[in-house]
């Protein structure tokens, strides 16, 4: 099964826009179409991000937050970190390149994001393919 690793950007969305394209990456790990995966650093982030008040005045609640945090550990998987990547000039975003780096399997880890700093390093990192979601969506039909 296809091994993908989402970016914070394209998860607040997923929350923010179930029906855009953010969300049905998101509905797919749901649906048990690929394995999701993340670190508790990331989840960290996530949590943090989702209090902000430009987030908030989006009409999220705070019931809103913990359905979609309980989904996504419910669905995702928790894993620890093998190998570092230090390539992204953010620091926060090597945290996904380690990820990626340190689920591969068999078969290449899709990275999905909207970032510009990740997504300047397409193809230059063997195993990872950084794609933004829409991207991902045309790969994966």
């Amino acid at each position: 099964m296809p091994r993908m690793v989402v970016d914070t950007n394209v998860l607040i969305r997923a929350l923010l826009k179930p029906d855009s394209s953010d969300g049905l990456v998101i509905r797919r790990a749901v649906e048990g179409k690929l394995d999701l995966f993340f670190s508790l650093k990331l989840i960290t982030e996530l949590k943090r991000t989702l209090t902000y008040k430009r987030i908030r005045k989006r009409a999220v609640t705070n019931d809103d937050v913990k359905i979609f945090l309980k989904t996504l550990l419910t669905f995702g998987n928790i894993t620890s970190i093998t190998e570092k990547i230090n390539l992204c000039r953010d620091p926060d975003d090597n945290e996904l390149l380690s990820i990626a780096v340190s689920i591969y399997k068999d078969s290449p880890v899709y990275l999905v994001t909207a970032d510009k700093d990740l997504l300047v390093l397409k193809g230059k990192i063997e195993k990872v393919m950084i794609v933004t979601p829409q991207e991902f969506l045309r790969l994966r039909k």
